[in-house]
């Protein structure tokens, strides 16, 4: 069984381009949306499509947004998927989750390829901290420091996988990206949104 999680944070301008997607897809079994306390309308877009939806009254921030998700599902396999991704496609998400029904692989990270210059060239970098991941459930028994996280939840998947010695598996996610944070909250805010996101990040790297 497959179940997908999905942390989303004012994404009601989003949402939707990703969902009506995925409720296409039939290797999928359920589709859970967290909504993470958001102050627009994303649990109402969310709600026009075949999902269950976890609602937080507050935002808790990405890792806790996911273990919400997780602890709500069903599925031996767990997707995660972020809410602003452009290009998503049917053929994306079977490269995704592919290697793990195989069992070809513990865990597969996304990596967006051939989309847009700016997400290209963050992957490149950092393939580590992308948010599209598919994984064996069994895998994310116990993982340290998920819930407190928040947007260095990737560095804890990997630290947990690194620990426990998972197959990993880089998936190129062609012609994919997302929203630039920059474009949600306009230059000033968004950097500053991003400055906070790389903040996360740091302190779990440390």
């Amino acid at each position: 069984m497959i179940s997908v999680v999905i942390p989303a944070f004012n994404e009601g301008k989003n949402i939707g381009r990703v969902l009506s997607v995925l409720e296409t897809i039939d290797l999928i079994d359920e589709i859970i949306v967290v909504n993470d306390g958001s102050t627009d309308d994303t649990k109402e877009q969310a709600l026009k499509y075949n999902v269950k939806l976890v609602d937080l009254e507050k935002n808790q921030g990405k890792g806790k947004a996911l273990k919400a998700g997780i602890d709500n599902s069903k599925g031996d396999i767990i997707v995660m998927l972020d809410a602003d991704l452009i290009g998503l496609t049917e053929k994306h998400f079977v490269n995704l989750v592919s290697p793990v029904l195989k069992n070809e692989a513990d865990m597969t990270i996304g990596i967006f390829s051939g989309g847009r210059k700016s997400t290209d060239f963050a992957q490149k970098i950092a393939p580590f901290l992308s948010g599209q991941r598919a994984i064996k459930r069994q895998f994310l028994e116990n993982i340290e420091e998920m819930e407190i996280s928040r947007f260095g939840v990737e560095i804890a998947l990997n630290r947990h996988a690194e620990k426990n010695k998972l197959r990993v598996v880089n998936v190129p996610l062609e012609n994919m990206s997302h929203v630039m944070k920059e474009e949600k909250l306009g230059l000033v805010k968004g950097f500053y949104a991003r400055l906070k996101m790389y903040f996360d990040i740091l302190k779990m790297w440390i």
